[in-house]
């Protein structure tokens, strides 16, 4: 009886430790930190920067407007992206039957 007595101690103990602990939030969720109306906005979730920043990263990314300003800082001549698209080609040409030998 008293080792029944001990263990239900310990529950009832562990029980008012987690309730210290407790956030007093919940998990925040991407719906959360979004802008409606805006498609590139974040909004900062219980003072979460690293998350929010985290989500505007990979938005940009998503959007392709990152890569968009970096193509558009210096001009590049028609006929050089068009040699450079056909080197790409060629390389993944390549690379595709090396991979089937």
């Amino acid at each position: 009886m008293v080792g029944v007595f001990f263990y239900k101690h310990l529950y009832y103990n562990m029980q008012e430790n987690e309730k210290k602990f407790k956030k007093p939030y919940k998990k925040v969720r991407r719906e959360d930190m979004e802008i409606p109306g805006c498609a590139s906005g974040v909004r900062v979730v219980h003072g979460n920067i690293e998350l929010a920043l985290k989500m505007f990263k990979r938005k940009m990314k998503d959007s392709g407007k990152l890569e968009e300003l970096k193509d558009r800082k210096e001009f590049i001549k028609p006929s050089a992206v068009k040699r450079k698209k056909m080197q790409q080609a060629v390389r993944a040409q390549w690379r595709k039957n090396q991979m089937e030998n």
